[in-house]
């Protein structure tokens, strides 16, 4: 259930008090606060549009019919991290490596490529 908005500065406050200062944010100095995403774009909280090219969803952009109904269907069975043994995270992988040279069949599943505490950008 979605919690009920909050001013920029309150949330900031919030994010600073109970958020590690690894998780980082874009502009620091003046954060974007998002609070939605359709299709490549997300809109910050007076409704200004922003062409997503971070997050991850150039391929099928946010809210995507057919992505929402298969996260639904998954997270109605399992919804855990790759730390336990399951048999979709070693179906993906082998339908993954069915696609790629042997040399590049190994995997390490993430759910982001910005999750290094030393990446550059700005703090928190």
């Amino acid at each position: 259930m979605a919690a009920a908005r909050r001013a920029k500065a309150d949330t900031l406050a919030l994010r600073r008090r109970l958020l590690s200062s690894s998780c980082r944010l874009f502009f620091p100095e003046d954060p974007v606060k998002i609070v939605q995403g359709h299709g490549q774009y997300m809109y910050d909280e007076q409704g200004a549009e922003y062409l997503d090219c971070i997050n991850n969803v150039a391929h099928v952009g946010h809210c995507h019919p057919l992505v929402v109904q298969a996260a639904h269907e998954q997270n109605q069975v399992l919804n855990t991290n790759s730390r336990y043994l399951h048999d979709n995270i070693v179906d993906y992988a082998q339908r993954l490596s069915e696609t790629l040279p042997e040399q590049l069949c190994v995997f390490y599943f993430l759910n982001s490529g910005y999750g290094n505490s030393s990446s550059k950008g700005g703090t928190s």
